[in-house]
């Protein structure tokens, strides 16, 4: 019996169904990895975050000196960063021995750099229920004002600091308390 040649090769549908699960699973170990890593990133951006709001606490109150936390929020063209500022109401006119009231009473702290967080890592601050009954100055307690402030007598405005990955929470919350401790469990 002659069997007619076939000139035509191709694949079988099984062999394609095959193809195309083999390659949807590492697809999506890949992504797998891709978030893992991010993720980590964000881990250690809330590590750092901890250790700089301790030595913010150790300066302020080793100095004397009113700082806040300045909160950078990310926009289309710059990332996520925070800073340190300081509350200088005024400064001396050195050839006039006079002092001058400043209108921008938060000035960066040039011994701290800015810190710029990874991509899609940001976190919020959120103000505690805690009175400042004694405390008259707006700039310091006021809508305007930071809301983390160390006052350097020992004292902060207490908050609670949720850091964010793709707008999910990564880890437990990190509160600041009255007196400037920082505790990173709930």
């Amino acid at each position: 019996m002659n069997r007619p040649s076939s000139s035509q090769a191709g694949f079988t549908l099984v062999e394609v169904m095959v193809v195309i699960v083999i390659m949807s699973i590492t697809a999506s170990l890949v992504i797998l990895n891709i978030e893992g890593i991010n993720q980590r990133k964000a881990m250690q951006a809330r590590e750092l975050l901890i250790l700089d709001l301790r030595k913010i606490n150790r300066e302020a109150n080793d100095q004397s000196r009113i700082y806040a936390l300045g909160v950078q929020n990310a926009t289309d063209v710059a990332p996520f960063q925070y800073a340190v500022v300081e509350y200088k109401p005024s400064v001396v006119d050195k050839n006039n021995n006079i002092q001058v009231i400043q209108q921008n009473k938060w000035k960066a702290v040039s011994d701290y750099e800015p810190r710029t967080l990874p991509n899609k890592v940001t976190f919020m601050v959120e103000a505690s229920d805690h009175s400042l009954q004694n405390s008259n100055n707006t700039d310091l307690t006021g809508a305007n004002a930071p809301s983390l402030i160390w006052y350097g007598n020992g004292e902060a405005k207490p908050v609670r600091i949720q850091i964010y990955y793709d707008q999910k929470p990564v880890g437990d919350p990190i509160n600041v308390d009255y007196m400037g401790k920082v505790d990173e469990q709930n």
